[in-house]
């Protein structure tokens, strides 16, 4: 009787569980999908404000573009820094003094500016 060497002889393997190892990676998977969409939908557009309505947008593109709006009073003399940037909105408004920004009608727009 050949001696018995119990480093011989390896136990047979177990089969593979592939349906179970694929359903438990997709089951993951999902989790971290709907982690994504539901974090991402809670942060996405925070902080960002409502549709402009087009009088406010023609007022903030006014601003980058060197014009002004002038169909109704929106400066005042506390919008501008310098008493020649008054000016240019009061002049580019043309007659009329639309945002009252020459208090004593000699023409010169928020005198008390520097």
């Amino acid at each position: 009787m050949p001696a018995h060497n119990q480093y011989q002889y390896s136990e047979p393997k177990r089969p593979t569980n592939w349906p179970k190892i694929i359903l438990i990676t997709l089951g993951i998977i999902i989790l971290i999908a709907l982690a994504v969409f539901f974090i991402t939908r809670n942060y996405v557009g925070k902080g960002t404000a409502a549709p402009l309505d087009d009088e406010t947008r023609e007022q903030i593109e006014g601003l980058f573009n060197n014009t002004y709006y002038c169909s109704s009073d929106v400066y005042n003399c506390g919008n501008f820094t310098t008493q020649s940037e008054a000016q240019a909105v009061f002049d580019a408004c043309g007659p009329g003094d639309i945002h009252r920004l020459d208090a004593d009608g000699n023409g010169e727009a928020c005198e008390g500016l520097e």
